[in-house]
């Protein structure tokens, strides 16, 4: 429609006093019902008057709008009087026929903010105006209704050119505005439900999609059962849940409402909701486990489209939850059997079994034996005393291994969990076998390990070494792991670790050809550095080449000089007063084997008396489930904290991960520059650290060549000094006592002090003798003063 809706240069209709003119009353008589009101019309307190005295431009547009079958609604004049055709009537709704020839401002008042500037914009430019599903707020049905309409209005003009009116032909969309609307959000639940693997996971997508589409969903909550069959809420949109929500929700199921108050369910409920909210439910394999909370749009007629639209939405969700169980059923059954077929020993393989078992089942208690053992877990299934189900495990050849016993919670009984669990336990039957023939291998695996280690380690005045092997758990295989320990000239300490690449026999071979010939350099009198360049040089001249990473380090007790070179290998961590460093930055050469002319260097250092270094191989920082750098600085953490002993340091450090599975063996070698004379040890009052004192003990007397006698019988002496000192002290001014033993010509001499006044003994028992029992050992002196005891023992040593 454009401006030719005008009638410029034509006035108005001749009629007869009274009458209407020919054309008008044509135009009434054909115009259906809105015709016969314009006909009938009251127009004597109108501003246009008697339709007689109309512009030919107003009679015009009037009589076009009537004779369409369109929808057209026309605004006339200053006021903005509104005209409109019987094809207008279902979109204006409750506002027929208060609004006919009345002004605009008044009866559109809830969308005029919109309407008003797209009229004003046509009346000030004379341009038409169109939209494609345009929004409008629309009060026609008592509601503030949010509807769509596809419009194009136009000027009218009148005689003199200028626009008199807007004539305005609209098609409402609202219907496939809103259709097309929902599709989308029920295609996106689909799309954005499709691969969601938990529960947690499902709530969040679902309330995510909802929480776009707020038009049609002002809020939604979704509430699924947890393994003990409570509601919980998964995920939420358009508000945040009141704390009675849950009780509010319950109460509606229990009372079959269908629907909620909103005000129960949210403390700030949207604008836009209505008084109530639907409560749908959520269902998967034939049973309700939730319900989905929604809002009902206020501004949206409450149609039966409507609420099938709702319906579609919890059974999309209910489709995703249903899904989801079966995915996560079938998920846990591949889990289970990867973990089961992974699981080396008996007690791994019942261990896993159990767990996964109660995965299948979603929540009850398991039970797994087989032989002498036995393993279980339990999610709560109450306490009946038989079984819901019992399965054989059972052999490849038939023969009952062991029995999977499950407890299920009366609501449950799935048959598909009960067919999952009968192929874990043929699973787990197999896997037993397997398991045992592994530990039988294991045994052996460990032996040859550990036959290709040092059997002891030995000790030099004024340095104290300690070493750990841990074998990997989850390979049979021998592991190329090594270290070394070698006194060269009773002077200095040489201390080697290396990782041959691979494992099987091939890497034990191959470890032990290099510790051999390393060994034999080193002997030989060659550094650190030489030694590698030759064992480089080795490797390259056989037939099947070798690649393994090592650190070599020579010691000088007697004057803190070190001396050492690496291929390859991680650096050791240097332990002092200023904490924990590394003792080199980067690899100061390649691994032994990767470059046939590589040379290696020897960097030289200091280690003071009191420090420390560790040595590692990478199945201690490797196995971590977390970064290399990561791992790196966890390792630098556990290393500095307090010990007293290089083994409490290698305890430390290995916690970790000493029992649980490892990928890889685990070699720990750890070093201590010592008074090559004598060392002093402050322990707490706690007997059961004695042990610290005798070890430490044992290395110093060891280190002296203290013979077996003298070393049994000062261990025995000292270590009952201390025990005194532990005991007998009443109000000391520290919980700890302080242990000094020192080796002057052929003499040792040891001192124990403790901070607090002497407790005489009862005299009864064995603990009553320990004074005679040291001076029986030794020369014996005892000094009590207001600041504690202080016992010393002197003893030649045997020559």
């Amino acid at each position: 429609m454009s401006s030719a809706l005008g009638g410029a240069g034509v006035g108005r209709l001749p009629a007869v006093e009274g009458e209407l003119p020919p054309p008008l009353a044509a135009m009434f008589a054909e115009g259906g019902e809105m015709g016969r009101r314009l006909a009938t019309f009251d127009w004597s307190g109108t501003p246009l008057g008697h339709p007689r005295d109309w512009p030919a431009a107003l009679v015009g547009a009037v009589g076009r709008m009537l004779a369409s079958s369109a929808q057209i609604v026309m605004f006339w004049g200053e006021e903005q009087l509104a005209f409109y055709n019987d094809a207008y009537l279902p979109t204006i709704g409750a506002k027929h026929p208060d609004v006919l020839c009345r002004p605009a401002r008044t009866h559109w008042a809830e969308t005029w903010d919109v309407l008003a500037p797209l009229l004003e914009g046509v009346r000030r430019t004379g341009r038409s105006y169109h939209a494609e599903d345009h929004p409008f707020l629309i009060d026609r049905h008592g509601f503030l209704e949010q509807t769509y309409f596809t419009v194009s209005y136009d000027p009218i003009r009148v005689a003199d050119g200028s626009v008199g009116g807007v004539f305005c032909i609209v098609n409402e969309t609202t219907g496939r505005v809103l259709g097309e609307r929902r599709l989308r959000l029920l295609a996106e639940l689909g799309t954005e439900l499709a691969d969601v693997g938990t529960v947690a996971a499902l709530g969040t997508a679902a309330a995510a999609v909802l929480d776009r589409h707020r038009a049609d969903v002002p809020f939604a909550q979704l509430w699924l059962r947890d393994d003990a069959k409570q509601l919980s809420l998964a995920g939420c949109s358009g508000g945040v849940p009141s704390l009675t929500a849950g009780a509010a929700l319950s109460r509606a199921l229990d009372s079959s409402a269908g629907s909620a108050l909103v005000s129960e369910l949210l403390d700030a409920p949207p604008a836009e909701a209505g008084d109530r909210a639907l409560l749908l439910p959520i269902t998967a394999a034939n049973q309700t486990v939730g319900a989905l909370v929604v809002g009902v749009s206020g501004r949206l007629p409450s149609t039966e489209g409507y609420h099938d639209f709702l319906d579609l939405v919890a059974v999309q969700i209910s489709r995703a939850v249903e899904r989801g169980q079966v995915v996560r059923r079938l998920r846990a059954l591949a889990d289970a059997a990867v973990a089961v077929n992974t699981a080396r020993s008996t007690g791994d393989v019942l261990r896993v079994a159990a767990r996964h078992a109660l995965d299948l089942i979603a929540a009850g208690r398991v039970t797994i034996t087989a032989g002498g053992s036995r393993a279980e877990a339990d999610a709560g299934a109450g306490s009946a005393a038989q079984p819901s189900l019992v399965l054989a495990l059972t052999g490849t050849a038939g023969a009952s291994l062991g029995e999977l016993r499950v407890w299920r919670p009366a609501t449950d009984g799935a048959e598909t969990d009960d067919g999952a669990l009968a192929q874990l336990a043929r699973l787990v039957g197999v896997r037993l076998e397997n398991a045992q023939l592994f530990e039988a291998e294991h045994r052996v695996a460990t032996t040859l390990q550990h036959s290709l280690l040092p059997r002891s380690l030995p000790q030099l005045a004024g340095a104290v070494v300690a070493s750990r092997y841990l074998p990997g758990t989850t390979d049979v295989e021998v592991g190329g792991d090594w270290y070394d320990v070698i006194v060269l000239n009773e002077q200095e300490l040489v201390l080697v670790i290396g990782d041959v690449v691979g494992k099987g026999v091939r890497a034990a071979a191959a470890m032990g050809q290099l510790r051999n010939a390393l060994r034999a350099y080193l002997l030989e009198g060659y550094d650190p550095g030489e030694s590698l360049t030759r064992l480089n040089r080795l490797v390259g001249s056989t037939d099947q080449r070798s690649f393994a990473t090592v650190v070599c380090l020579l010691f000088h007790p007697g004057t803190g000089r070190l001396r050492y070179a690496s291929a390859g290998h991680p650096s050791p961590l240097l332990i002092g007063g200023d904490g924990v460093s590394f003792l080199y930055d980067r690899a100061l050469g390649p691994p032994v084997g990767a470059v046939a002319d590589a040379a290696y260097r020897t960097v030289e250092g200091e280690l003071p008396v009191g420090e420390r270094i560790l040595f590692y191989t990478d199945g201690l920082i490797e196995e971590r489930q977390v970064g290399i750098d990561e791992a790196l600085t966890q390792l630098c953490v556990d290393a500095a904290g307090p010990s007293e002993h290089v083994a409490d340091l290698i305890d430390a450090v290995l916690g970790r991960v000493e029992g649980r599975p490892r990928g890889d063996d685990v070699a720990v070698l750890a070093l201590e520059a010592t008074e090559p004379q004598r060392f002093s040890l402050r322990l707490p009052a706690d007997p059961t650290r004695l042990s610290v004192l005798r070890k430490r003990l044992e290395d110093f007397l060891v280190a002296h060549d203290v013979g077996e006698t003298d070393l049994f019988d000062l261990t025995v002496a000292i270590s009952e000094a201390a025990a005194n000192a532990i005991e007998h002290p009443v109000d000391p001014a520290e919980p700890t006592i302080g242990v000094e033993v020192a080796i002057e010509d052929r003499t040792v001499v040891a001192t124990v002090r403790d901070s607090g006044r002497w407790r005489e003994s009862a005299g009864s028992g064995f603990r009553g003798r320990g004074l005679a029992l040291i001076r029986a050992l030794g020369e014996l002196s005892v000094g009590r003063t207001s600041m504690g005891t202080e016992v010393t023992l002197r003893r030649r040593l045997q020559d």
